[in-house]
């Protein structure tokens, strides 16, 4: 067994499997038992060194693997603790994620971050399809599952085909705010997907470090004639993130 540096990686003599691997491993499946169960604190670095006898640093690395794979979570310094089980998001569909948890009974809080209208800058107006300066409404939201917060999401709306748009209870769908108070309906989207690193104020919001990454969405969403009306972005917490996607395969 090595445990002279932070640098060396500890052995098991009979499996030369690394002692971190094990320890993920063995975490892993207390979780799967329910002996540990969403959002209890794990033992930290020094408790695990003790149990296991092994250096702090595997410890870490232990704990550090399974954050990796979004089986835990950070939360300030306050430790790690088990992550919720991920929500999935079929991105093919565009109907409300809202409405869908909703109808599997996922426990789903919406906060109203902020509510602005404004002109359009020349990136947005392109997107929307309107000319730079044209009147656009805005709303941030912040999502939660219980008392864990799972994605930011800002939209921005073209101003003058939804009037009065803030005025209604943010804290619900506005799919089917703008189904019935405005019989406009989502028929397609432009999607894309990426990793970046997390800006000071969503980390904030999210409960997570300024080091960590989230997974960000961006769509712009288009009714049945293909006229864009909506702009989105949601900002996720990586481990909360499972998206999905009906795929079409073109043979030429």
């Amino acid at each position: 067994m090595l445990s002279g540096h932070d640098s060396d990686i500890e052995t098991d003599a009979a499996t030369a499997r690394p002692r971190f691997l094990q320890i993920a491993d063995d975490i892993r499946g207390q979780i799967a038992r329910k002996e540990l169960k969403e959002h209890d604190i794990l033992p930290s670095e020094r408790s695990l060194s003790e149990q296991y006898s092994v250096s702090r640093m595997t410890g870490r690395r232990a704990l550090e693997a399974l954050e990796t794979e979004g089986v835990v979570y950070s939360s300030d310094r306050r430790g790690r603790f088990v992550s919720p089980q991920r929500l999935s998001y079929n991105v093919s569909n565009m109907v409300s994620f809202v409405s869908n948890a909703q109808a599997s009974n996922i426990d789903l809080q919406i906060e109203v971050i902020d509510t602005v209208e404004t002109a359009m800058d020349g990136k947005l107006a392109a997107r929307l399809g309107q000319p730079e300066g044209c009147r656009v409404t805005a709303y941030t939201r912040l999502f939660h599952t219980g008392d864990h917060p799972i994605f930011i999401e800002t939209e921005s709306l073209v101003a003058d085909r939804f009037p009065d748009f803030l005025r209604h209870d943010l804290r619900q769908s506005t799919t089917q705010i703008l189904e019935t108070q405005y019989q406009t309906s989502a028929a397609t989207g432009d999607i894309v997907i990426r990793m970046r690193g997390v800006q000071e104020q969503e980390a904030q919001l999210l409960g997570i470090s300024a080091s960590h990454t989230v997974i960000e969405l961006e769509q712009v969403i288009r009714d049945a004639n293909g006229v864009p009306f909506c702009f989105g972005r949601q900002v996720w917490r990586g481990e909360m993130a499972e998206f999905s996607a009906h795929a079409i395969v073109t043979r030429r």
